[in-house]
């Protein structure tokens, strides 16, 4: 007896904590984000690992939780609480996701979660430092230095562990630098890495939008 209200104290509590981080996520608090992760990670890269063991590694599994997550926050606004639990619906987009990667291969996959033009920001990384006192030759240099400057002025204001993971994308050979490494160097776990970057990307985005350069960003 004891047993059985135990668990159904613990089912209350999981409902309450699904409830509470569905509304955070439908009020567009981002912040909840990291919250969700904590809570249902382990439990949705559980069923990930039954579900594809068999194809994908481990690491590529974590990264496709990460993918998830960028996922839902996207589609937050598409979530209906009557049809299903956000942990449930998070496991669903994760489980799109590892399907993309088998069909698509990571790089076409990983594009899809690219919120701003990680090459451009390779291309600041590069030029930082280098001065030029030439004047552009055409309209579209004179864009794309503007671009860049003001890419750079925003990379700049970013917390440094934040700036720092977009630069390592930059110079990274696939679209993202590995989270684990990266999670090492800065002392906190992959998933934390995972967070800052998409708080990073939206706010170069959102940034990079109200000083025009919309039309430049995919």
């Amino acid at each position: 007896m004891a047993g059985k209200a135990a668990v159904l104290m613990t089912g209350r509590m999981e409902l309450t904590e699904d409830t509470e981080l569905a509304q955070r996520l439908l009020g567009n608090d981002q912040s909840g984000l990291e919250d969700i992760l904590r809570a249902f990670g382990a439990g949705v890269l559980a069923l990930l690992r039954r579900r594809f063991r068999e194809v994908l590694r481990e690491e590529d599994l974590e990264d496709v939780l990460s993918m998830g997550l960028f996922r839902l926050w996207n589609s937050r606004h598409r979530y209906d609480p009557a049809r299903a639990s956000l942990r449930v619906w998070w496991f669903r987009i994760c489980e799109n996701c590892a399907r993309d990667v088998l069909r698509l291969g990571w790089q076409k996959a990983r594009a899809r979660e690219t919120a701003t033009d990680i090459a451009l920001i390779g291309s600041v990384a590069s030029s930082s430092g280098r001065a030029s006192d030439q004047h552009c030759e055409t309209t579209m240099e004179s864009v794309a230095s503007a671009l860049q400057q003001d890419l750079r002025d925003v990379l700049s204001e970013l917390p440094e562990i934040q700036r720092s993971i977009l630069l390592a994308d930059a110079a990274a050979r696939d679209v993202v630098a590995c989270s684990h490494r990266l999670g090492d160097e800065f002392g906190v776990p992959a998933a934390t890495i995972r967070v800052y970057r998409k708080r990073a990307m939206d706010r170069v985005k959102r940034e990079m939008l109200l000083r025009g350069h919309g039309g430049e960003l995919p």
